[in-house]
């Protein structure tokens, strides 16, 4: 019998621990340290971006931060276009707030957004791990995210923790600029910060991660080796998917497409070899696609699909056919991303295992790609420009 490596399982374990700290770091009082009051009730449009994860952060709590920032306009654009497509007015610009997440605050496009948006005259708030990286040095403001130091070992489940940090902190950072703006309160707010915790305790429980496991680990003997893995969501489940198919990268190398669960039914439809295709959906019950998805489910199993579900809706709600792996409900739809993607990257790594695929493709000198050498990888090197 193949031994099972459950370490991934092991370092979700740790999350409740791990949100909890994080929530109490997250206080008004830091937020409010880190920008001014009177220049954030200022603010009349919001322009939030970042790269890889990050953008899939930005993505994550749009919904929930375009009402805190109620009556404001609040786009989630590509780093590329803020760095340089967007349109900045010109008009007042410094009641344009421009946020660019980035845990490490090293790449070339963040800076190079966060430059632009300072020279357009823009109010410039840098939400980074790193207070002395160059992304953070071209900033006006900086919102640091604080990960507590661990003494367990690293496992790459820890990995998930910048995006589950920076999700926290980009939604209590709105969450605080709700509260200026009279669209949540002070209670609501505390309220929302014990839903965290509890529903990270919820699904990280070792009921349920050993469900996801055995679940997981199953569906990996047949999905292994599908030609590709085809994912796709709506709203904050879109966000999901979109991290999703980045784990698929990264733990096994696979050929991945990504859509929402509208337009997956005017182009991914079409796909063919379609029985040799892994296909996901993330399709929570408080999302508003959720009656969407349902439909694009149903479609993904009667065109032939191999399809699994993320949900919290029981198998039975679904089309017949479709696998489903059920989490605990989240009582707000704005929780959802903090945990509906684990499912997603405990199959991607037991594909991973079972196809003997290392991490990145190996993390070692041997493999060209992981390497700023030789200038394969640019993201570090890439030029600088400025934009008018």
């Amino acid at each position: 019998m193949e031994v099972r490596d459950n370490y991934v399982k092991k370092g979700f374990l740790s999350y409740p621990g791990y949100s909890r700290e994080i929530v109490d770091i997250l206080t008004d009082g830091r937020i409010k340290n880190a920008i001014p009051e009177e220049r954030l009730r200022d603010i009349e449009r919001v322009i939030i971006t970042g790269n890889g994860d990050s953008y899939a952060a930005s993505l994550a709590t749009r919904e929930f931060n375009s009402r805190m920032f109620r009556n404001k306009d609040y786009y989630a654009l590509r780093c590329i276009d803020v760095a340089r497509h967007f349109v900045f007015p010109t008009e007042r610009p410094e009641k344009t707030l421009v946020l660019v997440i980035s845990v490490s605050g090293g790449g070339s496009r963040v800076t190079e957004a966060m430059a632009r948006a300072r020279k357009k005259g823009c109010t410039s708030l840098a939400i980074t791990g790193n207070p002395d990286s160059r992304m953070a040095k071209e900033a006006e403001f900086v919102l640091k995210i604080e990960q507590p130091k661990s003494n367990e070992p690293f496992t790459i489940s820890m990995q998930t923790r910048n995006y589950f940090t920076a999700l926290l902190t980009t939604t209590f950072f709105g969450a605080y600029a709700g509260l200026l703006f009279g669209n949540i309160t002070g209670e609501e707010i505390d309220e929302l910060k014990e839903e965290v915790v509890k529903y990270v305790e919820a699904v990280c429980s070792a009921e349920i991660l050993s469900l996801i496991d055995d679940k997981t680990e199953q569906m990996a003997n047949s999905w292994k080796d599908y030609l590709g893995f085809d994912l796709c969501g709506g709203g904050s489940d879109f966000a999901t998917a979109y991290f999703g198919a980045a784990k698929f990268f990264e733990l096994c190398g696979s050929l991945n497409c990504l859509n929402d669960s509208e337009d997956w039914c005017h182009i991914d439809y079409f796909q063919t070899k379609r029985d040799q295709l892994g296909t996901i959906a993330v399709a929570m019950k408080n999302c508003a696609s959720f009656s969407r998805t349902m439909e694009t489910v149903a479609s993904m199993v009667k065109s032939g699909r191999n399809v699994l579900v993320i949900s919290d809706a029981s198998q039975e709600e679904f089309y017949a056919g479709a696998e489903v792996i059920t989490l605990p409900s989240a009582k707000h739809e704005c929780l959802n991303p903090l945990m509906n993607f684990i499912p997603l990257f405990m199959l991607a790594n037991y594909i991973a295992i079972k196809r003997n695929y290392p991490y990145f493709g190996g993390m070692g000198d041997e493999n060209p790609l992981f390497s700023q050498e030789g200038g394969i990888n640019t993201i570090k090197s890439s030029e600088i420009v400025y934009v008018e």
